[in-house]
């Protein structure tokens, strides 16, 4: 049964210095409405296919799904919903930037079901925001937390950045204890990373942008960490916190590695045993849709080994861990004689336990995640 869709927006207002994403700034209301049409026949290609569906959960994501021409993520929305039978209890988020909405449009997309926003907001320093192509200023993330409260959402996210050039930790504190004042649902912390083919990545080719400091991105992460735990927030996944019941449902299909689809222009699905990546390109994707094609750039059949690596590296992002009477059921392999050699070289280095038939990351180990993922990689 899949019970979440992913639905991949590529629209931008202007693109951000750091982001390597799939999506274009601009986009005329002509392309916009005929890439809304080419989603919403895909999305009957899909249902085609006689796939097993009943959505919990619905994520527009980017890009910027709220740089929309007026009325096109509503009218979305309604026909994924009249395509789709949904949960009772679906949790439906929009991601937006600030700037780009108004108390009025949030309101249209309250009235449409839409019960999550998750702003990226990057920093509370003006100067930062402009060092990153942001297009808002702290001001207008602000009013717009306003908007959005006025307009009646009582699940918000706001992400956040660590790691700037030129940040200190006395930067990113000031931060930190600015969102703290603004009694969120939910809170992401980021490090930057500088991608290729990005305005950093040309910086940081030319010298111009010098690799940020590891400890002092460690520091950020634990002051991070340390503010947001003292002050009610649950830390659920390596960069996410939420208030208890607030955890974000769509992410935790991809952490759990369960089914889910995902539409438009470089959007990625997995439908068990196949993982689907979708064209990027936006005028590729228009011509295969059109043509009645599936928009499909690659697929790949996972193996059992792929699969048992996946939902361990996955699974262990999040804090509550693997649990390892789940893996046996689903792979009808006991995890810790499958993955015996890296347990062991975890457990000695202090960066993973087994508590309650969960294996989960030390506090040690969440700091150093990716040293502990890279050990459960097996060969196929």
């Amino acid at each position: 049964m899949i019970e979440a869709l992913y639905v991949h927006i590529p629209f931008c207002r202007a693109k951000c210095h750091y982001c390597d994403f799939n999506s274009v700034s601009g986009g005329t209301v002509e392309l916009q409405e005929r890439y809304i049409d080419a989603v919403k026949k895909e999305i009957l290609l899909r249902r085609k296919q006689g796939l097993s569906i009943q959505l919990k959960s619905v994520f527009f994501g980017g890009g910027t799904p709220t740089c929309l021409a007026g009325g096109l993520l509503e009218h979305l929305l309604d026909f994924i919903r009249n395509t789709f039978p949904f949960a009772p209890e679906v949790e439906i988020t929009v991601e937006a930037n600030p700037g780009t909405v108004t108390k009025e449009n949030l309101e249209q997309l309250r009235l449409k079901g839409v019960n999550r926003i998750s702003f990226g907001v990057q920093s509370f320093n003006d100067r930062f925001l402009k060092q990153l192509g942001r297009i808002h200023s702290t001001q207008a993330a602000l009013d717009s937390l306003e908007s959005a409260r006025e307009a009646g959402f009582t699940n918000i996210n706001f992400d956040l950045m660590y790691g700037l050039p030129g940040q200190t930790l006395k930067d990113w504190e000031e931060t930190l204890l600015k969102v703290l004042e603004l009694n969120l649902e939910h809170i992401s912390l980021y490090q930057l990373k500088i991608e290729e083919g990005t305005p950093f990545g040309q910086l940081s080719e030319k010298g111009l942008i010098e690799d940020f400091d590891d400890q002092l991105a460690l520091d950020m992460y634990k002051m991070g960490h340390k503010y947001l735990s003292r002050t009610g927030f649950i830390h659920y996944e390596i960069s996410n916190y939420a208030r208890p019941g607030f955890e974000c449902r769509h992410n935790q299909v991809y952490w759990r590695c369960q089914p889910y689809l995902g539409v438009g222009a470089g959007a990625h699905s997995y439908l068990p045993p196949e993982r689907i990546e979708n064209v990027g390109d936006i005028a590729a994707y228009l011509e295969m849709v059109e043509n009645n094609r599936f928009p499909q750039l690659a697929s790949e059949k996972l193996t059992t080994t792929m699969a048992m690596s996946e939902a361990m590296f996955m699974g262990l992002r999040l804090l509550e861990g693997v649990n390892l009477e789940d893996f046996y059921r689903r792979f009808g392999q006991d995890a810790r004689i499958v993955f015996k050699e890296a347990i062991a070289k975890c457990q000695k280095k202090g960066l993973i336990r087994i508590d309650n038939d969960y294996l989960k990351l030390t506090p040690q180990g969440v700091f150093l995640g990716n040293l502990v993922f890279e050990e459960f990689l097996l060969d196929n």
